[in-house]
C-alpha cells in the first residue's frame, strides 16, 4: 500500500511517499511558501491585503469628496449661487463661513453668500452613524457629538455653524469637536427654509432635493457581498446565515446548552435532564448571560457540582454562558412595550435591525410606527449590540436541525437525523488530479492548499495515486483567526511564566541554566502549593531538586496507558507512592481507600479543571485515544479531508499530538540534529520526517509506542522496518527544497510619505527635496532641517527648555516636549499653533511623479526592489567582469505598463545577459572547495549604490539575523556571484533556468 503523508504548516508542506507493503521510501520533499498573512511587531496577524486596501479605500474616498465638491460648485454656479469667475469665487472664500452661517438663520444674505455657506457644509458635513458597527471609535465619536449638542442646547442658538460662530478660537479649536451627519442636515434645512423666503425662484423645491440628497448629502449604497459569504454545506445552493439572526442566535444557545455535563465531586459524569435543559435555555433566551454559578442556583445543585465546560471557558474570571444580548436589551428598553410583543413581533424586529438597507431614519420611523415606541427608544434599539459574522449553516437548515435540538440532540446527531450523514461523508466523484479548491475563508489554509494541490499533483503525474493520504495540520492552520490570536496569546503567557521561573530557578535555587523539565516540576510545585498530592507531604524547597528526596514528575493517567505527555497530565509525587500507584490511575488506585482519596480531591481542588478531571477518571482505553489521534474532526480538518479525498483514495486527518513521540522514540529527531535529541526546527527538511512520521502514524504503532512506556519493563521502541532510520536519512539528505517564487509585479511600489521637487541642488549637484513632518515624530538632525528659520529657532528653543543639547549627538527627542503646544509668535492676541514642519533634505533613490503637461511635481522615495538583472562584459583590460542592475518594483510596474518586457536582457554591443535573480528564486552557488550547492535568493539590496545579493542555503529555515556569517548566509554582489540560476519544481526537482 502506498501511503503519502502530509505535514500542513503555515507556510510549508512536507511531503513523504512511502511503500508500506515492501517497506520502502519512495521519495520524500518540502516545498515553502510565503504564509497566507502578514505580521506585524509582535506578531499578531494582519491581512496582506490591508494596507492596500485602507490606501485604496482613503483615494477613493478623497475621489468622491472631490466629484461632490466640483458636481456642488457646478450646479451652484448655474443657478446664480456662486460667481462665474474664479477670482471673484476665491474673494468669496475669504468671508468667515461660520459668521455666514450664524447670519444664514437671522437675516436675509446675498445669493453668493448661500453659496459659499452650502460650500462650507459639503466640505465637512459630519460624521454618519453606522448602527451595524461596533466600532469602539463611533462610540467615542458619537459621545463627543452628543455632549457638544447639549452645549448647543444650553447656549440657545439654533444650529451647529451658529454654536462655532460664538466661539472664541484663541480659547478652543472649532476643528477639535466631533459632529454628526444630522447636525449639519438639521443646519440646512434651517438655512434653506428661512432663504428661501427671499429667494423663493431661486431656492425651489427641486433644487434642494438636487443640492441636499444628491449631492451633500449623498450616500453611496453598500455594495452586495453575497459572492464572499460561504455556502452552506447541508443545503445546496444556500448561503450560511448571519449570527445575529433570530433563530440563529437560538440555535447557539441549544448548541451550549445540549453540550452541557455536570461533573460530580466523587468523579462521575451526568447527563442534563430534559427539563434541566429547557430551564438554562429560558434563561438564557432572557439574559445577555448567565453565570455557571446562576445556573447551578437554579437547577438546585451544589457548588461542587461543576459543568463541564465551565472551567474550560475563555472567560476565566467569571465563568459563563451567553445569551440572548437582543431579547434581554430589547426588553430592558420598554418592559411593558416587550411584555405585549409576540414571538413573531420580536423577530420581525430583529430582521429590520440587521436588515442592511434600512438607513436609521427609516429604522426608528418603522419602530415607533408599528410597535409604539419612542424616538429615543427606537434610537436606542438601533443600538443594540448584535454579534457579527455567520453561522456554519444556512437559515433552512437550521430551521430543519432546530426541532431536533430542542430535544436535546447534539449537533452531529441532528444533522444525521435530518440529512442521513454529514455532507464530508457524501460520495463524491472520483477524479484523477485535484482540482483547483474552494475558498476555505481562511487565508492561511488557502495558501497552504493550493500547494498541496501542487504537490499532490506532481506526485501523481511522478508515482500514481496514493492508495492512503495521511494529513497533519498545524494548529496554527486549523483554527479561525480568534482561535490563532488565542494559541498566540497562550503562547506568550506560557513564554512568560516560563521566564519568570527561569529566572527564579537561577536566583533562588542556583541553577546556571534551568531546563525544560526544571522549569516544569518548579511550575508544576507551585500548582500543588508545595505539597504531593497523593500524600498530602509538604515538598520543601530544598528537597525539589535533591536527587535524594525522591520528588518526581508524574503522569496523572500513566503516559503508556493514554500517551499524553502534556502538562495537563502531570503533577508532583514523592517517588515511593508514585512505585506503589504504579500503572493504575488515581481512582483505581485510591477509590478503595475512600478517606485518603477524598483527601486528595480536597487538596487537588485548586488546579485547572482538566487537571483535576483525571484525577477522577474512572475510565482509561488506549484505543479510545488512539482513535481521537488518527481522526482530526475540526471543520478545517475535516474539510481538507473531504477535498483530498476527490482523488478516491483514503484520507485521515491525524492530530500532531503524539508525532514528535514517534519521532523521539524512533530515533528521528538526530537526522538533523546531531548535536541533540530535539527537532532542529532550523532547517526546512524537518517537515519531511514528520510527514514520514505521519505517514507511517497507525493504531498497531501507537500501541507499540505505549508498551515501550511500561514502567516495569525497559523497552526501546522498533523502527518500521529494519534499516528505515537510515533510508529516511538518505531520503532527507537528498531533498531539494522548493521555494514558491512570486515574480508578480504588485505591492506598494513607493514608500508613503510624498517629498516636493524644489530645483535647488547641494555643491555635489544632488537635489533638494521638502516634506511636512509632524512634531511628535521630529528627530533632533531633522529639525536643524526645517525650512523656515523662524519655525526652526521657535522649536530649538523649545528643546532647550527641556534640557535638550541641540548640537549634540542625541537623535532621539523625548514626546514630552510637544505635550505643550508649540505657538508662532505674532504681534496679534491670536495664538498659531504649530502642529507640522517642513523639512529640506537630499534623497538620490527616488521617482518623480509628473503631471499631465509632464513637468514634475513630487517624488517619492522608492519601496522594494523587484529583480536584479547580471550581464557580462570584457573591461578595457580584457578581463570578463560581471554587473548587475537592481530594477525596483516602481520600475518593473512601469515597464509593464509601458508594454516593456520587466527584465530587460539587451544592454547594447558587447553586454551579454546572464541572468535575472528575484526574491526566492533558485541558484547553484559555486563554492569555495569547487563544489556548488542550492542556495535562495532571499534579497536584492541598493545600499548607498552598492550591490548586495544576499541568498540563504535553501534548507536554511531559522531568523536571520544581519550579524549572520557563513555558510548560513552567503553577501554577494554580481561579479562576485559564482554559479548558475536553477529551478525546482514542487517535487525537488531541479532544471536550468533557461534564462
Amino acid at each position: 500500500m502506498i501511503t503519502l503523508g502530509l505535514d500542513i504548516g503555515t507556510n510549508s508542506v512536507g511531503w513523504a511517499l512511502i511503500d508500506e507493503k515492501n517497506n520502502e521510501i519512495l521519495r520524500t520533499g518540502v516545498r515553502v511558501f510565503p504564509e497566507g498573512v502578514d505580521r506585524d511587531t509582535k506578531g499578531a496577524e494582519k491581512s496582506k491585503n490591508e494596507t492596500r486596501r485602507l490606501a485604496r479605500g482613503s483615494r477613493r474616498n478623497r475621489a468622491r469628496m472631490k466629484y461632490r465638491r466640483d458636481k456642488l460648485v457646478r450646479m451652484l454656479k448655474r443657478n446664480g449661487l456662486l460667481p462665474a469667475s474664479d477670482i471673484e469665487f476665491s474673494e468669496l472664500l475669504r468671508e468667515d463661513p461660520y459668521k455666514l452661517r450664524a447670519k444664514a438663520i437671522q437675516e436675509k444674505i446675498s445669493l453668493h453668500q448661500i453659496g459659499r455657506v452650502l460650500f462650507h457644509i459639503n466640505q465637512r458635513r459630519g460624521f454618519k452613524s453606522n448602527r451595524k458597527s461596533g466600532d469602539e471609535k463611533q462610540g467615542k465619536v458619537i459621545k463627543n457629538a452628543n455632549e457638544l449638542q447639549d452645549e448647543i442646547d444650553k447656549s440657545g442658538l439654533k444650529t451647529l455653524g451658529a454654536y462655532f460662530a460664538s466661539l472664541d478660537t484663541s480659547k478652543k479649536r472649532i476643528r477639535d469637536n466631533y459632529t454628526l451627519r444630522s447636525m449639519y442636515e438639521h443646519e440646512f434645512e434651517e438655512i434653506w427654509k428661512f432663504q428661501s423666503r427671499f429667494y423663493p425662484e431661486i431656492l425651489t423645491d427641486r433644487l434642494k432635493t438636487k443640492v441636499k440628497d444628491e449631492t451633500i448629502f449623498y450616500q453611496r449604497p453598500l455594495k452586495p457581498c453575497d459572492d464572499l459569504i460561504k455556502d452552506c454545506e447541508l443545503e445546496e445552493d444556500e448561503k450560511v446565515c448571519q449570527r445575529a439572526d433570530w433563530f440563529a442566535r437560538r440555535f447557539r444557545i441549544l448548541q451550549d446548552v445540549n453540550n452541557l455535563k455536570i461533573h460530580n465531586p466523587e468523579g462521575t459524569i451526568k447527563e442534563l435532564s430534559q427539563d434541566q435543559r429547557d430551564t438554562i435555555t429560558q434563561i438564557l433566551l432572557s439574559k445577555e448571560k448567565a453565570t455557571f454559578e446562576s445556573i447551578r442556583k437554579k437547577l438546585g445543585l451544589i457548588d461542587s457540582q461543576k459543568f463541564n465546560t465551565e472551567e474550560g471557558s475563555s472567560n476565566r474570571k467569571n465563568p459563563h454562558l451567553k445569551g440572548d444580548v437582543f431579547q434581554a436589551k430589547l426588553k430592558n428598553i420598554n418592559k411593558k412595550i416587550f411584555a405585549g410583543l409576540d414571538e413573531e413581533a420580536k423577530i420581525d424586529i430583529n430582521n429590520i435591525l440587521i436588515d442592511q438597507t434600512i438607513d436609521d431614519e427609516e429604522f426608528i420611523s418603522e419602530i415607533c410606527e408599528n410597535y409604539n415606541y419612542s424616538r429615543d427608544e427606537a434610537i436606542k434599539i438601533s443600538k443594540i449590540p448584535l454579534p457579527n459574522g455567520y453561522t456554519n449553516h444556512s437559515k433552512k437548515a437550521i430551521l430543519k436541525l432546530l426541532p431536533y435540538m430542542e430535544k436535546g440532540f447534539l449537533t452531529s446527531d441532528a444533522v444525521k437525523e435530518v440529512y442521513g450523514r454529514w455532507p464530508s461523508e457524501q460520495k463524491t466523484e472520483i477524479l484523477d488530479r485535484l482540482p483547483l479548491p474552494p475558498d476555505f475563508r481562511n487565508p492561511i489554509v488557502n495558501q497552504g492548499i493550493n500547494e498541496v494541490r501542487k504537490v499532490v499533483n506532481a506526485v501523481i503525474s511522478a508515482y500514481g495515486k496514493p492508495d492512503k493520504i495521511a494529513v497533519e495540520m498545524a494548529r496554527d492552520v486549523k483554527g479561525s483567526k480568534a482561535e490563532r490570536d488565542e494559541i498566540r496569546k497562550k503562547n506568550w503567557e506560557n513564554e512568560q511564566k516560563n521566564e519568570e521561573a527561569r529566572k527564579i530557578l537561577v536566583e533562588e535555587f542556583g541553577f546556571s541554566r534551568p531546563a525544560r523539565e526544571d522549569i516544569i516540576k518548579y511550575k508544576l510545585w507551585i500548582e500543588c502549593r508545595k505539597t504531593c498530592p497523593y500524600t498530602g507531604k509538604p515538598v520543601p524547597q530544598h528537597l525539589l531538586f535533591s536527587p535524594q528526596s525522591g520528588v518526581q514528575i508524574e503522569h496523572i493517567i500513566p503516559y503508556s496507558r493514554c500517551l499524553d505527555d502534556s502538562y495537563m497530565n502531570k503533577t508532583l509525587c514523592y517517588a515511593d507512592e508514585n512505585r506503589r500507584k504504579g500503572e493504575k490511575t488515581p481512582y483505581e488506585y485510591y477509590s478503595s481507600k475512600p478517606e485518603q482519596y477524598e483527601e486528595i480531591r480536597q487538596r487537588i481542588a485548586p488546579l485547572p479543571f482538566p487537571k483535576r478531571s483525571k484525577f477522577n477518571q474512572k475510565e482509561v482505553k488506549l484505543d479510545n485515544f488512539i482513535e481521537r489521534q488518527i481522526n482530526d474532526t475540526r471543520y478545517i480538518s475535516r474539510a481538507v479531508t473531504s477535498y483530498l479525498k476527490q482523488l478516491g483514495c483514503t484520507v485521515i486527518g491525524t492530530k500532531g499530538k503524539i508525532t514528535s513521540d514517534l519521532r523521539r522514540a524512533w530515533g528521528l529527531n538526530s537526522i538533523l540534529n546531531t548535536i541533540g535529541s530535539t527537532k532542529n526546527r532550523d532547517d526546512h527538511r524537518h517537515h519531511a520526517v514528520d510527514a514520514a512520521v505521519t505517514a507511517l502514524t497507525n493504531q498497531q504503532h501507537l500501541r507499540d509506542l505505549a508498551y515501550t512506556k511500561k514502567r516495569t519493563e525497559d523497552l526501546a521502541m522498533t523502527e518500521p522496518w529494519k534499516g528505515f532510520r537510515q533510508e529516511l536519512k538518505e531520503s532527507i539528505n537528498s531533498i531539494n527544497v522548493s521555494h514558491r517564487v512570486r515574480r508578480k509585479v504588485s505591492g506598494r511600489l513607493h514608500e508613503d510619505t510624498a517629498y516636493g521637487p524644489t530645483g535647488i541642488t547641494n555643491e555635489n549637484g544632488d537635489e533638494y527635496y521638502v516634506y511636512r513632518k509632524p512634531l511628535e515624530s521630529l528627530t533632533l538632525p531633522m529639525v536643524h532641517k526645517v525650512v523656515d528659520p523662524t519655525v526652526r529657532e521657535i522649536l530649538l528653543e523649545r528643546l532647550r527648555e527641556n534640557g535638550i543639547h541641540t548640537e549634540g549627538k542625541t537623535k532621539s527627542i523625548p514626546k514630552k516636549v510637544w505635550e505643550e503646544p508649540v505657538y508662532m509668535k505674532s504681534r496679534k492676541d491670536a495664538r498659531v499653533p504649530i502642529k507640522k514642519v517642513r523639512i529640506r533634505t537630499v534623497y538620490n533613490n527616488v521617482a518623480k511623479i509628473k503631471d499631465e503637461e509632464g513637468k514634475p511635481y513630487k517624488a517619492v522615495t522608492l519601496g522594494s526592489n523587484h529583480h536584479i538583472e547580471i550581464f557580462e562584459f570584457t573591461d578595457k583590460k580584457g578581463n570578463t567582469k560581471r554587473e548587475g542592475k537592481v530594477v525596483s518594483l516602481f520600475e518593473a510596474a512601469r515597464r509593464n505598463k509601458e508594454g516593456r518586457p520587466i527584465v530587460c536582457r539587451d544592454y547594447g554591443d558587447g553586454k551579454k545577459f546572464i541572468c535575472s535573480l528575484a526574491k526566492n528564486e533558485m541558484f547553484m552557488m559555486k563554492m569555495d572547495d569547487g563544489s556548488f550547492k542550492l542556495h535562495r535568493v532571499q534579497v536584492v539590496s541598493l545600499i548607498v549604490n552598492q550591490q548586495v545579493i544576499i541568498l540563504r542555503p535553501a534548507t536554511f529555515a531559522g531568523a536571520g539575523k544581519s550579524s549572520d556569517s557563513p555558510p548560513i548566509v552567503q553577501r554577494k554582489n554580481a561579479n562576485t556571484l559564482k554559479g548558475y540560476k536553477v529551478t525546482v519544481d514542487p517535487l525537488g526537482n531541479i532544471n536550468p533556468a533557461n534564462d
